[in-house]
């Protein structure tokens, strides 16, 4: 068992434990209604999975929240990887939208690391669709995540049954259209 966070939510970590993990956008703001950041999201998902190195057994990114449920492997914990994935999925979106703040010509390290350029190049190209559909009028805020996030540790099976149905039904919970992609349930996703 581990302790961190000296002013924020205590969190406990056990070793090979599984959570269940939510975490929603700045005053519930549905950032996600525009698919350019829901793609940007799964990219970031998925290259935050590969880099910590952790299970992802189940996820839905629904308009102002997403839903994990994962094991952290390899000395790696769920604040570690929140952390990669918020603050990278809020940079990118705000260098999409065109904040010169983040206007780096590309990612760290992604000379040496395929994953990191492929990303890289994904982000210029959902930035130029962003920038032709909006033609240079930003029409959202500055992207932001609510400080910290909600954590529940899965205590066994039934806990875990539950929690994987609760994502998969999320879409429908939330009234999202119909086919809603953003979803581990998507074939698309099978080998993520």
């Amino acid at each position: 068992m581990k302790l961190k966070h000296r002013n924020s939510q205590k969190r406990i970590y056990f070793e090979d434990a599984e959570y269940f993990v939510t975490c929603k956008t700045h005053n519930n703001y549905p950032f996600f209604k525009e698919k350019i950041f829901c793609d940007l999201f799964v990219e970031n998902l998925r290259i935050c999975k590969e880099l910590k190195e952790f299970i992802l057994y189940g996820w839905v990114l629904c308009l102002d929240h997403f839903h994990l449920l994962i094991r952290p492997e390899n000395g790696c914990d769920i604040s570690e990887i929140m952390h990669f994935l918020k603050r990278n999925v809020s940079r990118d979106c705000n260098f999409v939208m065109g904040d010169n703040k983040y206007d780096s010509p590309q990612i760290e390290g992604a000379d040496h690391d395929p994953r990191l350029r492929r990303l890289n190049k994904i982000k210029w190209i959902l930035k130029f669709r962003f920038k032709f559909k909006y033609l240079n009028q930003i029409p959202l805020p500055h992207f932001q995540w609510q400080k910290s996030y909600h954590d529940h540790y899965i205590r066994n099976e039934n806990d875990w049954q539950y929690h994987m149905g609760y994502i998969a039904c999320n879409p429908i919970k939330h009234e999202l259209p119909n086919g809603w992609e953003y979803v581990f349930t998507n074939k698309k996703y099978d080998n993520f």
